[in-house]
């Protein structure tokens, strides 16, 4: 079969089909109206159902007490080795960041693939959605708290579906007085202009801003929140306790990753994944995004870099021997053979 056939072309509008029923701008989740605040939980349709009604909620015992140990020796670890560097960025409002982590120690994947974190993530994305960037951030004591503004604000526009959303992984808990996540709850459902009026920006705040609450829940915990939902860090009140948190960052098939895993990850680091980690970070097609030779062909997932012999060049005119071969010119008409 060539890429060109009908039958290849036929695959790709199937495609596009089966993805209509994952975009979801006609089909809005049911709302249920005066729902209590979302608590840690493990059950699927309480999560749906906080999730839909204020945009956030709380898998309870995502992560196990000896993860949670080993993750936050390697982020502080990587932090302290990375003081100076391009790699750490420490915040104005007192929050210390540590990028790409899928580069910086195996233990991060293990976050990756929950089943229960990804069901939440697909009913907000859809299927096939992309990691977008998996970073660290690390609320010091006294610090200031962060303005009100979403996840999704580069879009531009306000969307009848979220684009991105975030799995948010406690590392300690997440409480009042050291600044945990501040939301208001179902404003992921807001009009532009009531987004508009609340919205911030990421400029650092010496009070919480008003409306919001703070995400309250034990280290373990992965709060997954909607691109939409307006939020920001609390400030940290306290004297002596740093909060620490990673948070994956995920979009759907059709948005640009905001870290590019491609230049940002090792190769060697890139092959230890599993099929299924590489194809959240772009080793997948969707519909006609994201080929590999061709439009919606699916990437070679047993190589990073894929080097295939596509064959050799010629001109399209014969020439004879005995004829000097004229200068290739940028307008040329080439074909090539060789491809199947």
């Amino acid at each position: 079969m060539t890429r060109n056939s009908t039958a290849e072309t036929a695959r790709l509008f199937a495609e596009v089909d089966e993805t209509k029923r994952v975009w979801r701008y006609l089909e809005q989740p049911v709302v249920e109206q005066g729902r209590p605040l979302p608590a840690p939980s493990q059950d699927w349709e309480t999560l749906r159902a906080d999730y839909d009604a204020h945009g956030y909620c709380f898998v309870a015992d995502a992560a196990g007490p000896d993860l949670i140990r080993s993750l936050k020796e390697r982020v502080i670890e990587q932090f302290i080795g990375e003081q100076g560097l391009d790699g750490v960025q420490d915040r104005p409002y007192g929050t210390e960041a540590v990028y790409n982590l899928l580069n910086k120690g195996e233990v991060f994947s293990r976050l990756l693939l929950h089943p229960l974190v990804d069901k939440v993530i697909e009913h907000s994305l859809g299927e096939s959605f992309l990691l977008s960037a998996f970073n660290s951030h690390s609320t010091k004591p006294g610090s200031l708290a962060q303005g009100l503004h979403l996840d999704q604000m580069y879009i531009g526009a306000p969307t009848p579906m979220a684009l991105v959303c975030n799995a948010v992984w406690m590392l300690d808990d997440f409480t009042e007085e050291n600044g945990g996540t501040r939301v208001i709850p179902g404003s992921h459902r807001w009009s532009a202009e009531a987004v508009a009026a609340a919205y911030q920006g990421l400029e650092p705040a010496s009070v919480n801003a008003p409306g919001t609450i703070a995400s309250q829940a034990p280290a373990g915990t992965c709060m997954v929140f909607d691109g939409r939902l307006l939020h920001g860090a609390g400030s940290n009140c306290t004297s002596d306790q740093a909060r620490h948190a990673l948070f994956a960052y995920y979009c759907r098939p059709f948005i640009r990753q905001l870290e590019n895993p491609f230049l940002s990850i090792d190769d060697s680091v890139m092959m230890s994944f599993s099929p299924e980690i590489r194809k959240q970070l772009g080793y997948q097609s969707w519909a006609f995004c994201g080929g590999c030779e061709g439009p919606g062909r699916a990437p070679p997932l047993d190589i990073v870099r894929p080097t295939r012999r596509i064959g050799v060049m010629h001109r399209t005119a014969a020439l004879e021997d005995s004829r000097p071969l004229p200068a290739m010119t940028s307008t040329a008409t080439v074909t090539a053979s060789g491809i199947g």
